[in-house]
């Protein structure tokens, strides 16, 4: 083979870039020239065109990935390789498109949640973007504006009607919905304020009537407590009655019971006195009995002392005859001043006797009653032994004859007498202080009945005090009872004709209500199912 022919059948460099170019024209960025049939210089040239495609795919390669993420509504991430030159730009500017879009995505995003929760004045940030990206978010907020404008009218209007203002209306100009929104809201507004008027015309009306029903219900109202008081009062009236006619009751049963005992005790102290004034008949009977032995008692000493006189002559007559006989003169004058003191005694005795139908006895009176008495036995014993002796001496004087017999006689007479009083005086002091003692016990009962007899007319008393205090408390009772019927018909009477005002107030009230309760009739008060 000659070199011409070598030459024609070698690989044409040019035609190979030429086939390459024309492959890259037509959009096949990953075909390459084939740089193994080349050598020296046209390897090299080959090499460099593939490597220089290589160059300018790869980014090409990095923008058309990040375009189709794009075009599938994501968002690539930055580009962080390191790139030179033209490269580098456009890498750059790349990454100013995917900054972009970032925040219209965030700002998008924060837009939505802002009005999603009902914040409908935000809106987007515009001023940190350029060209349609301004124009884009600019026409977004207009868009809002557009939207929300109606919006925040219709709100403030429903504001301005919760606020109790019925003359508020919509005066925006709006096209399409927006206008049938503000001519529905204006609709209502004036149904809301046609309504409202009548209600108030009602509500005057019913407030007038409320007004004179209020009054009239006052009127009754206190009339009402008017007799709660008055009813309250006489119930206490009643009760008081109730309680002082039971206090009387009981009063009265302990008055009788007291009476009775009262009665009963009068009765035992009328039987003790009638034995008491039997037992002072019997004591003074027995004093009357005793006076008189006194008396005899005391003739007896008197006729003693002229016989010891007549005796002590005798006996200086016969002195020289009978020295003994001398002795007994003397011993008889012993016992006539015995005797005579025997009758002091008992005439002290007489008159305790007669204090003792006044005061009681004493003990020392029977003490002094018995030693009288032992004296008067013991003159009694002396006086007989005396008149024995007298008569044995008289048997022995001689020449002293019948006269001094015959005294001795007497003596012994008397001695005999004055036993016998002592006798009978002895058994009048014991029956007299028998008595006494029993008109003692007589008089204890007696002024025990007398206390009781005092303490139960006492008892009466206070009874009788106590029904008559509850006798006047139940009359004036009464009276406060009469007085607080009387002001309870008179209020009853007011009462009804308030009432009878009242029940014409409310028929009219009723007329009216009626009116309203149509009027709200037409309000739909619940969602429709």
């Amino acid at each position: 083979m000659t070199s011409d022919d070598a030459v024609a059948t070698a690989p044409n460099c040019h035609a190979e870039i030429q086939r390459l170019a024309a492959a890259v024209r037509q959009g096949q960025l990953d075909a390459r020239a084939d740089a193994t049939g080349f050598q020296g210089q046209d390897a090299t040239t080959v090499t460099a065109v593939n490597e220089m495609l290589d160059a300018l795919v790869v980014p090409l390669r990095v923008a058309a990935g990040a375009i189709d993420e794009l075009a599938r509504g994501r968002i690539p991430r930055f580009l962080l390789d390191e790139q030179v030159g033209q490269d580098n730009e456009l890498k750059r500017n790349l990454n100013t498109l995917l900054a972009t879009l970032y925040g219209m995505h965030h700002e998008t995003r924060h837009l939505v949640a802002n009005i999603r929760l009902g914040k409908l004045h935000y809106r987007g940030n515009d001023w940190d973007y350029e060209g349609i990206w301004r124009e884009l978010i600019a026409g977004v907020n207009s868009a809002l504006d557009a939207v929300i404008a109606p919006v925040s009218e219709a709100s403030s209007i429903l504001g301005r009607l919760a606020g109790y203002d019925l003359a508020a209306r919509m005066r925006g100009r709006y096209r399409g919905d927006h206008a049938e929104i503000k001519k529905a809201m204006n609709l209502t507004a004036e149904s809301l304020h046609s309504a409202i008027a009548h209600v108030a015309e009602t509500v005057t009306v019913v407030s007038v009537v409320g007004a004179d029903i209020s009054q009239s219900s006052q009127a009754m109202s206190e009339g009402a407590a008017e007799q709660e008081r008055q009813i309250a009062q006489a119930t206490e009236q009643l009760e008081l009655i109730s309680e002082t006619s039971s206090q009387a009751t009981v009063s009265v049963h302990e008055a009788q019971r007291n009476a009775r005992e009262a009665a009963e005790v009068i009765a035992r102290s009328k039987d003790a006195m009638a034995q008491m004034l039997t037992t002072m008949g019997e004591i003074v009977s027995s004093a009357d009995n005793t006076a008189t032995i006194i008396q005899t008692i005391d003739a007896i000493a008197k006729e003693t002392d002229t016989l010891s006189s007549s005796a002590s002559e005798k006996a200086r007559t016969v002195r020289s005859s009978a020295s003994g006989f001398s002795v007994v003169a003397g011993t008889i004058g012993d016992l006539s001043e015995r005797c005579e003191a025997a009758v002091h005694a008992l005439g002290r005795l007489r008159r305790g006797q007669q204090a003792l139908d006044e005061d009681d006895a004493d003990d020392a009176a029977d003490d002094e009653l018995k030693g009288i008495l032992k004296n008067l036995r013991e003159v009694t014993n002396i006086t007989e032994l005396l008149g024995l002796n007298a008569a044995i001496e008289a048997a022995h004087v001689e020449g002293a004859g019948f006269d001094f017999a015959a005294l001795t006689e007497e003596i012994r007479t008397l001695a005999q007498r004055s036993a016998d009083a002592t006798r009978r005086t002895e058994q009048l002091i014991q029956t007299s202080i028998s008595l006494a003692h029993k008109g003692k016990s007589l008089a204890e009962v007696i002024d025990k009945l007398l206390v009781d007899a005092v303490n139960s007319a006492a008892a009466i008393g206070r009874i009788t005090d106590r029904i008559s205090k509850a006798s006047d408390e139940q009359a004036a009772a009464v009276g406060q009872i009469s007085q607080a019927t009387s002001r309870i018909n008179d209020v009853t009477h007011r009462n009804a004709a308030s009432a009878r005002a009242s029940s014409a107030d409310a028929v009219d009230l009723e007329g009216h209500v009626q009116k309203l309760a149509a009027m709200v009739e037409k309000f739909r008060l619940e969602a429709a199912s």
